[in-house]
């Protein structure tokens, strides 16, 4: 794709993308009432044509990993210590549910853009740190993100928690890491977890 039609498909995305701006510290509505914010807002597949080729875009598939699954539980288990029975019992289920990696992505950076899409949804928003308020089945986010020493940083935040999310690629171009951040008013500490994918070409 040349530069001038990767800016013209990019241009026709935008078209079809709703970006509502919101006030810094504006609180908003919780994705997982009486938790924390919902998990994976941004993981999902997306559609490519920004002009910019970055070092995210591509497809990217998930690198099954027990020992990864494995930890995602015990930081689940660990955050949720404290509860009484029967909300521990929900909460780690649903968090189990929710903090689960997508097997595939396809990411779109634009550079100062950056795309993500899943089933049910898509949302493009600035790397710039500005405030995208963010719907989805889930409920409604203010998502802002920003680049950091190679590093995409992008923090959504709901009325209940808040989730970090690093993307950070290898050197190589090969292996897309990404470190996941939640915490939340009924949570002992933030549930931290990494999901790695290997980038593939289809």
């Amino acid at each position: 794709m040349s530069f001038k039609e990767g800016t013209q498909q990019g241009n026709k995305m935008k078209k079809r993308i709703t970006f509502i701006p919101v006030k810094p510290g504006r609180q908003i509505g919780s994705l997982l009432p009486g938790m924390c914010v919902a998990v994976c807002i941004f993981i999902g597949v997306a559609q490519q044509g920004f002009a910019q080729d970055a070092a995210l875009t591509g497809v990217w598939k998930h690198s099954q990993d027990a020992n990864e699954q494995a930890q995602r539980y015990a930081a689940i288990d660990e955050a949720t210590k404290g509860m009484n029975r029967m909300m521990q019992g929900r909460a780690r289920e649903m968090l189990r549910a929710k903090t689960v990696p997508e097997s595939g992505l396809n990411l779109s950076d634009g550079g100062n853009r950056v795309t993500f899409a899943g089933q049910n949804h898509r949302v493009t928003f600035n790397t710039d740190g500005s405030p995208t308020r963010v719907q989805s089945e889930r409920g409604t986010a203010t998502v802002r993100a920003k680049r950091e020493n190679g590093k995409l940083v992008v923090t959504s935040q709901a009325q209940n928690g808040v989730q970090t999310t690093v993307y950070r690629v290898s050197e190589d171009r090969t292996r897309l890491t990404i470190d996941i951040s939640i915490s939340g008013d009924k949570l002992n500490k933030p549930v931290r977890y990494r999901a790695t994918y290997q980038r593939s070409s289809r």
